[in-house]
């Protein structure tokens, strides 16, 4: 899956397509109605593949606005990324860039960009368990 800036302005949201080939191809382009943002840089990180016992979990972080880089929202798809329905907003103001990892302990881990008048005042760290979205 790739998951990308749409700088559609009628459509305040990412865009997504998928490849079967490993990346060779793509097909699919769609824009991501749930996945709202200003346009800006977002991350998106695999928690864990399925298996027989558990669904697996793909992790997504932005400035969940339609408008201005503000909200830095954490999102959880169990279905390969066609759903998101749970999230966990970790800062309220101005927020731009993230990235994600999966700590040793299962923990997520965010890397921002916050402030409180502007989204670059600050990189912020916060870690969480997946349970928390």
């Amino acid at each position: 899956m790739l998951n990308m800036r749409n700088y559609d302005r009628a459509r305040n949201c990412r865009q997504v397509a998928v490849s079967e080939d490993g990346g060779l191809t793509w097909k699919d382009q769609r824009f991501d109605a749930a996945l709202i943002e200003p346009t800006c840089q977002a991350a998106i990180r695999r928690y864990r593949w399925p298996d027989k016992n558990r669904r697996g979990v793909i992790l997504f972080s932005n400035p969940a606005n339609t408008d201005a880089r503000r909200n830095m929202t954490v999102r959880a798809s169990f279905d390969d990324g066609e759903t998101w329905p749970v999230s966990r907003v970790l800062h309220r103001g101005p927020g731009a860039y993230s990235d994600l990892a999966v700590l040793a302990n299962g923990q997520i881990a965010c890397l921002y960009e916050a402030g409180s008048a502007s989204p670059y005042e600050a990189i912020v760290f916060a870690s969480f368990p997946l349970a928390s979205l």
